[in-house]
C-alpha cells in the first residue's frame, strides 16, 4: 500500500460567469475547484480548501505539487514551501531527505495562518509521492478532457504552469 494517496472529486467551476456550474461549462477564464484529499497513512491533510475541504483550487495544487517534484528532481535533500496566503490558510512545507518526504503545516508569512502541531514532519515515501502526483494530474486532465473537450486545452494553457 502506498504511504500517501492523492484523490479528487466534486469538481465545479469557480470565479467566473459560470460560477458553481459543472465542469462541462469550462472556459479559459474559469477556475476549477472541488475536493482534494491527500492522505498520509490514515490521516487526511487538513487546510487544503479555502472554504472547507470541497473548495480546493485545482490549478494551484497541480502547479504546487508539480513544483515540489521539480524542486526535488535529482536531489537527495531539498525543501519546497507552498504559502499561498489565501483566506488565512497556513503554509505547507515539503522536505525531501533521500527517499523520504516530510510534510509540515507551518505558519504562513502572508496570511497569518497558523502551524498545526499535529502536522509536523509527517513522513511518506518520495516514490509514492511522485507516483500519486502523476496519477492525480493524469486523472484530473482526463476527466477535464471528457467533460469539456473543446475547452480543456485552453484551460490547461491558462492555468497549469508545469507539464
Amino acid at each position: 500500500m502506498s504511504s500517501i494517496q492523492i484523490s479528487y472529486s466534486k469538481m465545479f467551476i469557480a470565479g467566473s460567469d459560470a460560477d458553481g456550474q459543472d465542469i462541462s461549462a469550462l472556459n479559459e477564464d474559469c477556475h476549477v475547484h472541488g475536493r482534494l484529499e491527500i492522505r498520509i497513512g490514515n490521516r487526511a491533510v487538513p487546510y487544503l480548501g479555502y472554504f472547507g475541504p470541497d473548495d480546493v483550487c485545482f490549478s494551484d495544487w497541480i502547479n504546487e505539487l508539480d513544483g515540489v517534484l521539480e524542486e526535488f528532481d535529482g536531489k537527495t535533500t531539498a525543501t519546497y514551501l507552498f504559502d499561498e496566503g489565501e483566506q488565512g490558510q497556513p503554509a505547507f512545507l515539503f522536505e525531501r531527505d533521500h527517499e523520504q518526504v516530510f510534510l509540515s503545516i507551518v505558519d504562513s508569512e502572508i496570511s497569518g495562518g497558523m502551524r498545526d502541531r499535529e502536522w509536523q514532519r509527517v513522513a511518506f515515501s518520495f516514490q509514492d509521492f511522485a507516483e500519486q502526483v502523476k496519477a492525480f494530474k493524469a486523472g484530473f486532465i482526463k476527466e477535464l478532457r471528457a467533460a469539456a473537450p473543446n475547452a480543456y486545452t485552453q484551460w490547461l494553457n491558462s492555468f497549469v504552469s508545469y507539464s
